[in-house]
């Protein structure tokens, strides 16, 4: 295929950019490598100056800039192991391929000067020691061949590539060293020394070249070479289901991690699940990528988005202001009767993409109000007082208070919003409120960040709740329950007072004089009356709801989290192909997104 389809790179309106961790090579091999080059450099670098040999020089040369080189790389291996963080989201896998650009950089450089010192020795001959060079290059080749087949081990990773390319170059060096000095030993001609200097740069030259150009387009992240990017989106387009593609990325996010992402027109949003499915396979099994984020479009979707933003359109739907917190409520049903579910609201309610952002255990939808008005440009954001908290009602059965209300709740909720798709915010109970609503048939969740929860719950942060939910907490003084609320919220990470008082201020209400926790008591009697075998049956429903999910996930996780084990997160990303997940250091349970670098973390993902 030759003629390029424009389609597959064509953006419409809400195309996203999408952004895990990754393979890394042996860094015993590098370190092995580095000692042995580093301990024979100084050695050849006398014996060079000594027999005044340009092609030992060259070679010694060589072997300095290998030291420097393997140096990097170990360099790079190291930080490539650096988990992702809230500034780097991809982590720092690309510091291999970084490394080996700088590297052929540096070898380039080092070709130039040599050939340059070998063509001014054909006017300015210099005499060498014949016998010096002999002994020191079979030395050295002995050694360069012990390197090279240390690095040799390791085929996959370009860094370590890039480096043996350096050790080669040094290995032939000392070939070309050893012939010279046998050539001068024997017959006296000089000139044989400047010769062998060229050819072997040149032959250098060859193979800088290649690793040079193929780390510079993994940096300018190229489509990977032994993917055919064309016949990527041909296979889409016959998938059953596909009726089209655009807005299509093939990339490497780190060396041998092919990623790709893209939008998919369909038919009907139910039968996304099971397209879904047929792509992954496909792409899989044809094309080797395993890391797909795709975002599914009903088709016309887009084009009536536009019309409802389309100013011209104003006179066709009545003009609504923008929402800065307003609270609206929504009746919803239960066993005892029906409730009112109050949701605080930021943006343009005609705006056709929503986001939903569900708070924890204890807490209300006012904790989203900085995140949300960061988002509020983008979406439609609603974040909701779970019932039993905030401005919601309460329950007369305490026993209601459960996951399962809280989904109904939340689907009374999106029919009032009238849209068919959401996307989803849910710390804590929030993400597991998330989880379970996404794992039902024709769930509108499109895309979802869990913050701080997964399937399986700590005994540790399952005590620590108990501590304090539900129990006494009354205070004469404002100031006094805000600094006792800040200490049970500590693990929230640090917060300065302004913060604190955005985030813990609206938890606390006054009634009958004292200041007291926003939410009902009894939302503490289901939590309370688990057993542990309640416990591990709840937590294999929650797996197997978890498996169940197949749209794009990002997890969070505090670093210090005692709610979120990291065991677990590994644990989650290895049984659901969709996820991703990020780890917050100097952060326990959970993480507050009222900081701009975790507010970003969030716009990123959604955006």
């Amino acid at each position: 295929m030759n003629a390029t389809d424009h389609s597959l790179h064509a953006h419409k309106q809400g195309d996203a950019k999408h952004s895990h961790s990754k393979e890394v090579s042996n860094q015993n091999l590098l370190l092995i490598a580095l000692v042995l080059t580093l301990g024979f450099s100084g050695v050849e670098g006398a014996a060079a100056y000594y027999a005044n040999s340009l092609a030992l020089i060259s070679d010694a040369g060589h072997m300095v800039t290998d030291a420097a080189a393997l140096g990097l790389a170990l360099l790079a291996q190291i930080i490539s192991r650096r988990p992702p963080s809230s500034k780097h989201s991809f982590g720092f896998g690309r510091a291999e391929a970084l490394a080996a650009f700088v590297n052929s950089i540096a070898m380039l450089a080092l070709v130039a000067w040599i050939m340059f010192e070998a063509i001014s020795r054909f006017y300015d001959p210099h005499h060498v020691d014949g016998l010096t060079v002999i002994i020191v290059a079979a030395i050295g080749l002995v050694m360069n061949i012990a390197v090279a087949w240390v690095l040799s081990r390791d085929k996959k990773s370009v860094n370590t590539r890039a480096a043996l390319v350096h050790v080669m170059g040094d290995l032939l060096g000392s070939v070309a060293a050893l012939i010279a000095g046998v050539v001068i030993q024997l017959t006296g001609w000089m000139p044989i020394d400047a010769i062998l200097s060229i050819l072997v740069s040149l032959l250098i030259l060859k193979s800088t070249i290649s690793i040079l150009k193929e780390s510079y387009h993994f940096l300018m992240e190229g489509v990977p070479l032994h993917i055919d990017y064309l016949q990527v989106g041909t296979d889409l387009k016959m998938v059953p289901g596909v009726l089209a593609v655009h807005d299509l990325h093939v990339w490497e996010m780190t060396p041998s991690f092919p990623a790709l992402i893209g939008h998919i027109e369909i038919a009907h949003i139910t039968e996304w699940p099971e397209i879904m499915g047929r792509i992954n396979t496909m792409l899989l099994n044809q094309h080797g990528i395993d890391h797909v984020t795709l975002q599914p479009e009903v088709v016309g979707m887009a084009d009536k988005q536009t019309q409802d933003l389309d100013p011209e359109n104003e006179t066709k739907a009545p003009h609504v202001g923008i929402h800065q917190g307003e609270i609206f409520y929504v009746t919803c049903a239960s066993s005892d009767g029906t409730h009112r579910m109050a949701n605080h609201a930021w943006g343009n309610p005609s705006n056709s993409k929503v986001l939903i952002c569900v708070h924890g255990l204890t807490r209300r939808g006012s904790d989203f109000r900085t995140l949300a008005e960061a988002m509020s440009q983008e979406y439609y954001v609603v974040c909701p007082d779970i019932v039993g908290r905030g401005d919601s009602d309460r329950l007369q059965n305490p026993m209601l208070y459960a996951v399962p209300q809280y989904v109904a709740d939340m689907a009374c909720l999106i029919k009032q919003l009238g849209v068919a798709q959401v996307d989803w915010f849910g710390t804590s109970m929030g993400g597991l409120i998330g989880m379970v609503y996404a794992s039902m048939p024709n769930s509108p969740i499109r895309r979802m960040l869990i913050n701080d929860v997964g399937p399986r719950i700590e005994p540790e942060a399952v005590k620590r709740l108990g501590s304090y939910v539900g129990q006494p907490f009354a205070f004469a003084h404002r100031a006094d329950a805000l600094e006792r609320l800040n200490e049970i919220c500590a693990s929230f990470g640090a917060h300065s007072p302004e913060e604190w008082e955005i985030y813990n201020g609206p938890m606390l209400v006054q009634k009958d004089g004292l200041w007291m926790m926003h939410y009902d008591p009894d939302i503490a009697v289901p939590f309370a009356s688990v057993n542990p075998i309640m416990a591990k049956a709840g937590e294999m429903a929650m797996w197997h709801a978890f498996k169940q999910i197949h749209i794009p996930m990002l997890i969070v996780r505090g670093g210090d989290s005692d709610l979120l084990s990291a065991k677990t997160v590994a644990e989650m990303c290895k049984v659901n192909p969709y996820v991703r997940s990020i780890e917050i250091p100097g952060v326990g349970h959970a993480p507050a997104f009222v900081k701009p670098e975790q507010v970003a973390l969030a716009k990123e993902f959604f955006s």
